[in-house]
């Protein structure tokens, strides 16, 4: 059995994320953000953190003209060390935090689409 130690560090990062997450991907249509959430999804179902992690930073960095991105990538470095079973967990909240994030506001789409 996985013994599950979370320190203080840890559940910092995860708010981060958490907080971050949405901030970074705001302003972006939301068709954009399907393909990404359903990317991401299937990768994180596969288990590669690896290749989470890269496809990631490549969509942060697209973004990188926020100053959360630039958190959003410390933090996803500093999680990226754990075991696999922690990996679900912070994968599955910057998921959910793309799905939460707000639609570009010009109404015309996103040239990220």
């Amino acid at each position: 059995m996985e013994q599950k130690i979370v320190d203080k560090e840890t559940l910092n990062r995860m708010e981060l994320i958490r907080r971050n997450t949405p901030i970074v991907f705001s302003g972006v249509s939301q068709s954009y953000r399907q393909k990404v959430v359903y990317n991401l999804l299937n990768i994180a179902r596969s288990g590669d953190m690896k290749q989470f992690l890269f496809t990631l930073l490549r969509l942060v960095n697209a973004r990188s003209d926020k100053p959360e991105a630039k958190e959003l990538v410390g933090a996803l470095n500093f999680l990226y060390s754990y075991s696999s079973k922690f990996f679900e967990k912070w994968a599955y909240s910057v998921i959910m935090g793309i799905i939460s994030a707000k639609d570009g506001e010009k109404g015309g789409g996103s040239h990220y689409e």
